[in-house]
């Protein structure tokens, strides 16, 4: 799965490049609780998990982890935070390798070793379209040691044009994970007309945008019909399929037709078990779960947490929030932190097929995190290793 040479790959493997990280707690594969030890890897895998911690400190780059946790790097299946970063106020863009580089920061600050960033493909002009998308494809295929960064494709139904192009990302890789998203009045997401924020960020004027949103909502036909021509490019392709926002009992029998891989904030509970009950994960929000409820009005995150109504997690609109989640879950009781912690590493990993990473295990790509433990204050990143490169640090 996700054959493109430029997308989610490991960095070159450097047999001379050697690490370990020594004096911390490690999480390991089954475990619940951290057990003291060092990581070593070799290349840009890892070659051992010592639960003794008596790694050569000699063995090359030495990640000092005293008194902090050793975690897997989480990997994000939805952010979409990035769009602050590309137009930092609504109308203001700034150019694509400031905001990039800007991005890449934000997301090593908060654990995130893997990205799927969530670029919409829309019948919005601006901010939203499918010129930005093609920017950020162009940017995405040459990019400096970081964050591994992949493409979350969240196509609206109603954007028709340039079909054959999205197919061709499917086909050659670079598309990693296609949802399929209706932000119109009638569709999956419950919207009426559209707000001074799309106006802003679209570069045109209300009246311009209505009449878009107009023509946007009478190709909704056309839309649904090119879906299921996705939906078998990405089975061919091997690419993972998404749902956002469903609300009925019809989205739950639209999306399996569809063959989704998971779901996105479905908006009730009850409507979440029934995905899971259809062998579909259950992705929700992280700031959702961090500040008890939805800013929408939909379901709780923490309560379907406690109620088993939930799979992975993701960090929406907020990448802080999802170095945090699995603290805030453990605080509560609701899981252990092995659990809390495979919800945004190890399940999403396997959710997407992405089997080589998510766990600290000898063979797996060496990305992890050397975590300061929650106190009184959010947990803090002390390090973060990617491939084998440490590409973040802190004092």
């Amino acid at each position: 799965m996700f054959g493109h040479p430029f997308y989610g790959r490991a960095m070159p493997a450097q047999t001379e490049q050697r690490g370990v990280i020594v004096g911390g707690s490690i999480l390991g594969p089954g475990n619940q609780d951290p057990v003291p030890g060092a990581l070593s890897w070799e290349g840009d895998r890892i070659t051992t998990v010592d639960l003794t911690d008596c790694a050569d400190p000699n063995a090359g780059t030495v990640v000092d982890a005293t008194g902090c946790l050793v975690l897997p790097g989480i990997i994000d299946l939805h952010g979409d935070a990035f769009e602050r970063s590309l137009m930092p106020r609504a109308g203001v863009p700034v150019s694509l390798g400031t905001a990039m580089a800007d991005n890449d920061m934000q997301l090593l600050a908060a654990g995130i070793t893997t990205s799927f960033l969530s670029a919409t493909d829309s019948w919005e002009p601006g901010l939203r379209s499918r010129e930005t998308l093609r920017a950020l494809v162009t940017k995405l295929r040459r990019r400096p040691p970081g964050p591994r960064l992949l493409l979350h494709v969240r196509h609206e139904r109603c954007q028709v044009d340039d079909l054959d192009e999205l197919l061709g990302w499917l086909a050659d890789g670079t598309v990693s994970v296609l949802s399929y998203n209706d932000h119109t009045p009638g569709g999956i997401a419950h919207v009426t007309g559209v707000t001074s924020t799309q106006v802003a960020r679209s570069g045109v004027d209300e009246q311009e945008l209505l009449e878009r949103l107009e023509l946007a909502m009478s190709r909704r036909p056309t839309g649904v019909g090119q879906e299921s021509l996705l939906a078998a490019a990405a089975a061919t392709a091997g690419i993972v399929t998404a749902s956002h926002d469903p609300s009925t009992a019809s989205d739950l029998d639209r999306d399996l037709e569809l063959n989704i891989g998971f779901v996105e904030f479905p908006t009730t509970i009850e409507l979440a078990h029934q995905y899971r009950a259809s062998g579909v994960p259950v992705l929700l929000g992280a700031p959702n779960l961090v500040r008890g409820g939805s800013h929408l009005g939909n379901l709780a995150v923490l309560d379907a947490v406690a109620a088993g109504a939930v799979d992975l997690l993701c960090s929406d609109y907020h990448y802080p929030s999802l170095l945090e989640a699995p603290f805030v879950v453990t605080a509560k009781g609701l899981l252990g932190l092995g659990d809390a912690w495979a919800m945004v590493s190890g399940a999403v990993a396997e959710a997407v097929g992405l089997s080589d990473r998510g766990r600290l295990e000898p063979g797996l790509l060496a990305d992890a995190i050397v975590l300061e433990p929650p106190a009184s204050e959010p947990p803090r990143v002390r390090a973060v290793v990617v491939g084998g490169q440490v590409v973040h640090t802190r004092a």
